[in-house]
């Protein structure tokens, strides 16, 4: 799971990324109905779609994520950070925390008509544990894992279809955020004749698929949708285009109702309603630690992360758009991630950094590597080949050879080489979107199995630590748990994070009831609501 969340983070930024000059023309906003009165809204993409359709297991990036949120729909949903129920309208759970029962509503359905069955999602829950679609958030069901591993058979998974409408599940210990795991796509129903690649009549959505293709998807309003007196927008198409002088073009002429604008030059777009959001994307420095090399010494990696002056980089950088954070658990968020890092807040590294700190950890790093001279380190930063991060890498590379006296060299790849050099003993501008809306989920997207042999690693202690919160059902102590995590993590730095990243849209004046979310399980951009006035 986390490999997608870092390709979203990539397709995200091409559509935050791609620029060019636009007409500085104002127009009135249409109100958006077409000659069948049927209100329409149309988005922009600025990244192709996969021409072969969607795969709800197998989802290629954060616009496809958006899309299925609102094709397909699990036994619980997410609206703006809300959790509430979806295919289920009520569930009970034991005493011990361990078994869940959901009962599907009466007018739970699919697009063409038919129920939505608790044999549907059984078989949903089963394919989860095929070695093609193994999902991690998945082994937390009973006996998920062994059958992965080809220890048990698959009529032993902990989930129980106990009539038409009724649905038991068992989990191999109680977890806090399993209702939360149940908004995401892959826990959706699948039903008896479906295929892999979606069909209108496998959606369970507010919206049914109508087109698809590498240019265009469009979505209509389902029919059989429990919600659909709700629903007020008939039509939802997602267009892609190549530029963003396109894409005003046809805002301007009424064609689209949102479209991302760059971050530079917001001012050149006052066609419509400029509305500036969190994106969800957390950007960090990934640490190759397999590589030999002064990265695999965990003082320097300490020197590193104390020399970023994030709120210096912000302010060099001139941009209004980044938000400085040094946690690995946002300091912006809402709900449980706002109490918990107002209330944990004792952490070694802020978003100031420290040269006193960082030219001792260099001290101590040179004696670990024995290096007598700060110019005789030579590391390697890489960053997406465009402008913007171009101008990112730059500012990083200056602040650390000005702090720390050593050698960066700027390299720049895209797409499959970008991953590939990542992996080459190098320092990685990427970045990562939470799928749901927990401290869990942003501490297990940072934390990867970053062992490589140095006997001071904290690894262990952050997934002890990991693996005890995920079981613990008293919500201080989990959270009190969660953040011996994250220090572990910061003590150790397998990665640094840098900047929280804002976007702008521009919007059609007579639009209602768009919202955005900063996790997948909201889908990024939020229109079931949405409407022309």
């Amino acid at each position: 799971m986390k490999g997608f969340l870092r390709r979203c983070f990539l397709i995200f930024m091409v559509m935050l990324l791609a620029g060019g000059c636009a007409r500085q023309k104002e127009t009135e906003s249409v109100t958006k109905e077409s000659d069948g009165q049927e209100k329409v809204m149309r988005y922009v993409n600025y990244s192709m779609f996969s021409g072969e359709g969607l795969n709800h297991l197998k989802l290629k990036g954060s616009a496809e994520q958006t899309i299925s949120c609102y094709l397909l729909e699990g036994l619980m949903r997410v609206y703006q950070y809300e959790l509430q129920y979806g295919m289920a309208d009520r569930y009970e759970i034991s005493e011990d925390q361990k078994v869940y029962t959901f009962y599907l509503r009466d007018d739970a359905c699919y697009s063409d008509g038919t129920p939505v069955t608790a044999d549907d999602f059984l078989g949903a829950f089963q394919k989860l544990v095929e070695p093609e679609y193994f999902n991690s958030y998945a082994a937390i069901i009973k006996n998920a894992e062994d059958i992965y591993q080809g220890k048990k058979r698959i009529e032993e998974l902990g989930v129980t279809v106990l009539n038409e409408k009724t649905l038991q599940i068992e989990l191999e210990h109680p977890q806090v955020q399993f209702l939360q795991l149940l908004a995401l796509r892959s826990f959706v129903p699948i039903r008896k004749d479906a295929t892999e690649i979606l069909r209108p009549e496998d959606c369970n959505g507010p919206f049914t698929l109508d087109t698809w293709s590498e240019e265009l998807v469009s979505m209509k309003k389902n029919p059989y949708y429990w919600e659909r007196d709700n629903i007020r927008l008939d039509r939802v198409e997602a267009v892609c285009l190549e530029s963003v002088d396109e894409a005003y073009e046809r805002f301007v002429k009424g064609e689209v109702d949102v479209m991302p604008i760059p971050l530079k030059g917001a001012e050149k777009y006052n066609a419509g309603i400029q509305k500036k959001v969190m994106t969800g994307i957390c950007e960090s420095l990934y640490l190759d630690l397999q590589t030999e090399g002064p990265l695999q010494c965990r003082e320097f990696r300490q020197a590193l992360n104390y020399a970023l002056n994030r709120v210096e980089y912000t302010e060099n950088m001139d941009s209004d758009f980044l938000v400085p954070n040094a946690r690995y658990v946002p300091e912006n968020g809402l709900g449980i991630l706002k109490t918990y890092t107002e209330n944990y807040q004792d952490l070694p590294c802020t978003k100031y950094g420290s040269q006193k700190l960082a030219e001792e950890k260099l001290g101590e790093a040179f004696k670990k590597l024995h290096i007598s001279r700060a110019e005789d380190v030579k590391i390697k930063l890489l960053v997406n080949d465009d402008p913007w991060s171009i101008q990112e890498g730059t500012e990083i590379k200056r602040q650390w050879e000005k702090k720390l006296g050593i050698s960066v060299e700027l390299e720049t790849a895209t797409g499959d080489a970008f991953w590939a050099e990542k992996n080459n003993g190098t320092v990685t501008l990427t970045g990562i979107i939470a799928e749901y809306a927990d401290v869990m989920a942003y501490l297990q997207s940072w934390n990867y199995d970053y062992t490589y042999g140095e006997g001071e690693s904290q690894s262990g202690t952050v997934q002890k630590c990991l693996r005890e919160a995920e079981r613990q059902t008293d919500e201080q102590i989990r959270l009190s748990t969660l953040y011996k995590a994250e220090k572990a993590l910061m003590e150790d730095v397998p990665m640094i994070p840098l900047q929280l990243r804002k976007e702008s849209l521009l919007l059609n004046r007579n639009l209602t009831g768009f919202e955005t979310s900063m996790n997948l399980a909201g889908g990024g951009y939020e229109f079931l609501y949405a409407d022309f006035k």
